[in-house]
């Protein structure tokens, strides 16, 4: 497929996660999604985490989710994005999988349930811009968690967002479209601004849509810090998919705090 160059036909610059949601599993493809899952999943038994009844914030078109409930007895996914979670259902019904989603704000959500582990995957908690964000996200969690709960998310490191990141532009080719990620760091605030623009033909018809996604990056100790005021009395902190501490070139960072 060849890359638009004259005036494309349809654009459409919107709230993350609405426009680019049907093509979301296709743009994710690269991800492996059920090591990160089985990774984190050792956290449990590390720590001696009950699996029955699992949380999943961000859950998106639930690819984690799916992987998460192969372990446990019950599991919900919460999602803010309507367009996600309808592709989440479809995805559900073709593979016969029962998960209980549920259209709600990871910054703002209460369930009479508890949940013994809560999971919230792929640098969405970044999503969060500020302090105050984040702080209610964790205040959340730690409320819906069993008394010996866990909560496990990782997030991409400011050297990830700033040297990695930073005025990057990648054009990626799949079966039916192409993706162009434009990424640019914002020293100030902290936060790195991804436009992602979808590229197609349809019925000889070139069409495109574009989404702006923001990225805050913390620092180690904020995010520690903010989880302990939340009411965490246990956070460990390693290199995403090791157990090893993370040091000034890591690029995504694994969180596990215990209640």
């Amino acid at each position: 497929m060849e890359i638009f160059t004259k005036k494309l036909l349809v654009s459409d610059i919107s709230k993350p996660f609405t426009k680019i949601a049907q093509f979301y599993d296709e743009l994710m493809s690269n991800v492996s999604y059920k090591e990160w899952v089985d990774y984190t999943l050792t956290f449990l038994n590390i720590f001696n985490i009950k699996k029955e009844k699992f949380l999943d914030l961000a859950c998106g078109t639930v690819t984690p989710t799916i992987y998460l409930s192969e372990s446990c007895k019950k599991i919900v996914g919460i999602d803010k994005s309507v367009e996600m979670l309808k592709v989440a259902k479809r995805k559900m019904e073709k593979l016969n999988k029962k998960i209980f989603l549920v259209l709600s704000d990871i910054r703002n959500f209460h369930f009479k349930l508890k949940f013994d582990a809560i999971f919230c995957f792929f640098d969405s908690m970044n999503y969060l811009l500020t302090k105050e964000e984040l702080y209610n996200s964790f205040s959340c969690v730690y409320q819906n968690l069993e008394s010996k709960g866990i909560f496990l998310f990782d997030m991409n490191s400011i050297f990830a967002l700033k040297e990695l990141w930073n005025t990057r532009k990648d054009i990626k080719i799949h079966k039916n479209f192409i993706s162009i990620w434009e990424n640019e760091w914002m020293e100030e605030e902290k936060i790195s601004k991804l436009e992602i623009t979808i590229e197609w033909k349809e019925n000889g018809k070139e069409k495109y849509v574009k989404e702006i996604h923001f990225e805050k990056g913390y620092f180690i100790d904020e995010v520690v810090d903010l989880l302990k005021k939340a009411g965490f009395k246990n956070v460990n902190v390693y290199e995403h998919l090791k157990y090893s501490l993370p040091n000034s070139y890591t690029t995504r960072i694994q969180y596990v705090a215990l209640k």
